[in-house]
């Protein structure tokens, strides 16, 4: 930074100076950039190592088609019985 005239001048090509009570202007974005073409690109997309998904045996499925049996309890039956008082 250099001082000219109480007036800071930036040496840093990165920054620039904006007028405070106008609005900024935008930074246009690129039209093919994303973050994971960026990764890709410098190399730091780190694969996963693959996991091998359980089996899951005949038996596990027969316990969770128990646990998710109906019971066989006519709710709608009791609305045909019920008697409302008039008075």
């Amino acid at each position: 930074m250099i001082a000219v005239n109480r007036r800071v001048i930036m040496l840093n090509p990165s920054i620039r100076q904006e007028p405070r009570y106008e609005p900024a202007a935008v930074i246009p974005l690129k039209k093919d950039a994303s973050i994971v073409e960026w990764l890709e690109k410098n190399n730091r997309m780190i694969p996963r190592d693959k996991i091998a998904e359980p089996d899951l045996t005949l038996e596990e499925d027969v316990e969770l088609s128990e646990l998710m049996d109906v019971d066989d309890i006519g709710y709608d039956d009791d609305e045909d019985e019920l008697v409302l008082d008039e008075d």
